[in-house]
């Protein structure tokens, strides 16, 4: 026994040594299943940065409804929806809004101005569901504030047009216009009776 205590004193370093790399090595076991498990924990953050792309797309329409409705104003509305939700939402008709100028099943689009006209009031072309549309704008022609009358087409979207014409000259049909950002089939569908080239 005194020798076993003896050659403990004389190798105390090495011992030492020993119960430290066996420390280490069941400390490492321990952090590496640590880390095997921090990928699922990842994963599940990924996919809740990934989850408001959802809503991005399923993104609504801002109208503008005007004239002979109870709250005049900018709504937003669901894609897919028509005249007549968008007169529900500013609250209905008046007693003296001409319903018969309107299309109220027409679907609404983007930035869309729907104006409801009043009984003896001129008429109003239903083919953009009771929207004032004056003469055709011509796209290779037209300056910003030219597009104001084009419903369907903001400042923005204006402007899109404009600098595609300025980089890629002049269009040489309506069709040219889905190549603008922003603008596509649907869109130049519901904008062709209001521009010409």
């Amino acid at each position: 026994m005194e020798k076993v205590i003896k050659v403990c004193r004389e190798n105390l370093a090495v011992i030492v040594l020993l119960f430290l790399l066996l420390g280490f090595g069941v400390w490492n076991l321990t952090h590496k299943a640590q880390i095997k498990s921090v990928p699922v924990a990842t994963s599940t953050v990924v996919q809740k940065k990934t989850a408001p792309k959802k809503e991005l797309t399923n993104k609504g329409l801002v109208i503008d409804i005007q004239g002979a409705v109870n709250n005049p104003g900018v709504y937003h509305l669901r894609n897919g929806a028509i005249v007549q939700e968008a007169i529900k939402l500013s609250g209905g008709l008046v007693e003296n809004a001409d319903a018969k100028q309107i299309n109220q099943a027409q679907k609404v689009t983007d930035q869309m101005q729907i104006i409801v006209p009043r009984v003896g009031e001129p008429s109003s072309s239903t083919s953009n569901g009771g929207a004032d549309i004056k003469k055709q704008v011509n796209i290779n022609t037209a300056k910003v504030e030219d597009f104001q009358s084009v419903t369907g087409i903001g400042p923005k979207k204006a402007e899109k047009i404009i600098a595609f014409r300025e980089q890629n000259g002049n269009f040489k049909e309506l069709k040219d216009l889905t190549k603008v950002s922003g603008i596509g089939d649907k869109t130049l569908e519901s904008l062709k009776d209001q521009l010409t080239v």
